[in-house]
């Protein structure tokens, strides 16, 4: 880190802003932790955005220089290109493909020589608080990006007040895209702070390999993965024609686990070698996730603890703790940051608002959407939730999504969601709403997209039968104003940002 972040500031890199794009590596780490405490600025590029997009951000923020691994050497250049100025180009190799390209190793190699010559312009640098360190841009679900600043004083604080909820383990593999706020304050600042060994997984391809080669002890993931591993233990277990007797383990270990024996390390050492053999942790955030999946995995041996965040606050509000977590929740707020809900309905949801030394400085260059995302001091998250007596959140919907009758009754689409991936053949759901022509009354419409197992080798009116019953059932358990009036099954999954929430259109 001193090394490159003396170079950068001998190239004249001093109070800019520094992008960096590419996949999970060890030299983007190096990027980020060099520029920051440099006194520069930090600018992550999501890796699935275009050479326009990521020209119109490096515009915007008025980048002084961009790293990029050879993996996105064209969009770097094509970026470059677009963008029409000059600007330092570093490429995470020895010897850069191009010529106007400077090799961070190459930099790295400089700044040893300039520390044993004793140049002190990185060790003599002091940095604010309250100095601007990153500015991230969100990935919503619906709207445009918005460049999230936040400051030394938004990372420290949430790294430590993270590590003060979850007791973490030696060793972590990093599996997240670390230029989203979740990937690195929880899987890479937070593990430096905790002196864990953190072992990168640069592609989903390599995912199964890295697990048994490093061994993890503790996981940073999204609901999706958390799902997907799940879905694959009893995939595995159904084509070996052992989910009976594996459910038949899963009961007598549970029942065990509750007087206080606990044989899930052996009972399950087949389904915990598929994760190396070590892990004991998956802690989850980003969207919802189903209650379900944490008792699944528990059942195995592996506790998985929900959290919430979100960019602006980051990004971690609340996690459940090792020992103390409520299932269905997303735990309790950590200590840099207090909640409160806003304008409380009749079951006690209201819009959770945010204050503390976690939440972001503002939108850059955009004043208008900063003051809109902020009521008397505290920011708005646009999300919709409850807290019990022991003070854990529970999340309930979005603002934004909730769909209103004319009746005055409110559906939150997300809860319905929940309800319809409990079901075999749903893989993905979106529930929405639509207008009736006849009398203009809205509807409630849910979009599958079906499980793999049902998308190969059945008939689709076999399954759109049995998914037909499935509702009717669903319906049976809910409210007349929550019934699912008509359902339609999607051919390809649906378009999701990087951080696998589903965009809603």
């Amino acid at each position: 880190m001193q090394f490159l972040g003396i170079s950068l500031l001998n190239l004249g890199v001093k109070n800019l802003k520094v992008a960096v794009i590419g996949e999970n590596i060890y030299e983007w780490i190096v990027t980020y932790l060099a520029t920051v405490n440099s006194g520069n600025v930090i600018v992550p590029l999501d890796k699935e955005l275009g050479p326009k997009e990521i020209a119109g951000i490096l515009s915007e923020t008025e980048a002084g220089a961009l790293v990029y691994s050879p993996q996105y050497q064209e969009i770097a250049q094509a970026a470059i290109k677009a963008l029409d100025r000059d600007l330092i180009l570093i490429e995470t190799e020895k010897d850069p493909q191009t010529t106007n390209s400077l090799s961070f190793w190459q930099l790295i190699d400089q700044g040893k020589k300039y520390m044993l010559e004793g140049n002190p312009d990185f060790a003599s640098l002091k940095l604010d608080r309250d100095q601007l360190a990153a500015i991230n841009y969100t990935s919503g679900t619906t709207g445009l990006s918005k460049g999230v600043m936040l400051t030394h004083k938004n990372l420290i604080s949430n790294t430590i007040g993270a590590l003060n909820n979850v007791q973490v383990y030696t060793t972590s593999l990093l599996i997240l895209p670390i230029h989203h706020t979740f990937g690195f304050t929880a899987g890479v600042l937070s593990m430096l702070h905790a002196g864990t060994c953190i072992c990168i997984n640069s592609s989903q391809k390599k995912l199964a390999g890295d697990l048994q080669d490093y061994k993890p002890e503790h996981l940073f993931l999204v609901p999706l993965y958390v799902e997907t591993l799940y879905k694959k233990i009893w995939q595995i277990a159904k084509s070996t024609q052992k989910e009976k007797l594996l459910r038949k383990v899963c009961r007598l270990s549970d029942t065990l686990l509750a007087v206080g024996i606990d044989l899930r390390k052996i009972l399950f050492r087949n389904v915990l070698a598929a994760f190396g053999g070590e892990l004991k942790l998956i802690v989850c955030g980003g969207a919802p996730l189903d209650p379900k999946y944490v008792k699944g995995f528990r059942s195995f041996g592996i506790n998985v603890l929900n959290g919430y965040g979100i960019t602006e606050c980051s990004p971690i509000v609340a996690v459940n703790r090792n020992e103390y977590y409520r299932d269905g929740s997303v735990g309790t707020v950590l200590s840099c940051c207090r909640v409160k809900l806003h304008n409380l309905n009749e079951d006690g949801e209201g819009e959770i608002l945010v204050s503390g030394d976690c939440v972001m400085k503002g939108y850059f260059k955009n004043e208008q959407e900063t003051d809109r995302a902020f009521l008397d001091g505290w920011f708005r998250t646009g999300d919709i939730g409850k807290l019990d007596a022991d003070g854990f959140l529970f999340i309930t919907g979005r603002t934004k999504n909730i769909i209103i009758f004319s009746n005055g009754k409110n559906i939150y689409p997300e809860e319905l969601e929940m309800l319809l991936m409990n079901i075999p053949s749903v893989n993905e759901a979106l529930v929405y709403a639509e207008r009736n022509q006849a009398d203009q009354e809205l509807y409630i419409v849910a979009e599958v997209y079906l499980a793999e197992e049902y998308r190969e080798g059945q008939p689709l009116e076999n399954i759109k039968q049995e998914l037909a019953e499935e509702i009717k059932l669903l319906n049976k358990s809910l409210p007349a104003y929550k019934n699912i009036s008509e359902f339609r099954i999607r051919q390809t999954e649906f378009e999701k940002t990087t951080t696998k929430k589903i965009i809603r259109k």
